[in-house]
């Protein structure tokens, strides 16, 4: 059991400690369950390795989420990839959705809206690929609302139906074929009818 005698905290909660045997420790307090109250303090080895290891995946995380959006499972895959303990990767994704780090429903919404401006597809196919991934079910349905189903969406929801329908046609899909993947998609059947009247398409 490793007694430390010195702690110095940091900016943004990093832990500098120096044990008796002069080893040197670098985490986040957060990781740790208590600061000593005074020094020499006994530290549990498993207790310090833990903190450790999940300061560096969280610093791996912290990369990660720069680069892109992430969702809690994907992340957590990819920290479980890296080598990093699921205990370690369990405590470093809870703190991250606390501190509104990592969101599934900000990588929900910023999904929608990618593919919705390459594909072909509509909320129902849509949710189905992102539950497949993995993200909570509502987060899923709360992005697909404020992305897609909500009333002051409306005139944008029409403008991606009318897109889908001038692919379909340009793919060689007749209109009513058109109509049917577009309801088979999620689509309102009134919007794709409203659509299609815009378009001046039977």
């Amino acid at each position: 059991m490793p007694i430390l005698v010195s702690w110095e905290e940091g900016a943004g909660g990093t832990v500098k400690a120096v044990s008796k045997d002069g080893s040197f420790f670098e985490f986040k307090s957060i990781y740790l369950p208590f600061k000593p109250e005074a020094l020499p303090c006994h530290v549990a080895s498993e207790l310090l390795e833990a903190a450790v290891e999940a300061g560096k995946a969280e610093a791996r995380a912290i990369a990660l989420l720069a680069r892109a959006e992430q969702y809690s499972m994907g992340l957590g895959k990819k920290l479980l990839a890296r080598g990093f303990s699921k205990k370690a990767v369990s405590m470093v994704l809870e703190k991250l959705e606390a501190k509104a780090l990592l969101s599934d429903q900000r990588y929900a919404a910023s999904w929608i809206r990618q593919r919705l401006r390459r594909h072909t597809e509509g909320p129902r196919k849509l949710a189905s690929e992102l539950a497949a991934k993995g993200l909570d079910r509502h987060a899923v349905m709360a992005a697909m609302q404020e992305e897609v189903l909500s009333m002051d969406k409306t005139a944008e929801r029409l403008e991606i139906i009318k897109r889908q329908i001038m692919a379909l046609l340009a793919k060689g899909k007749t209109t009513e074929l058109a109509r049917y993947l577009l309801y088979g998609f999620g689509w309102s059947r009134e919007e794709i009818d409203e659509c299609c009247d815009s378009l001046e398409l039977s």
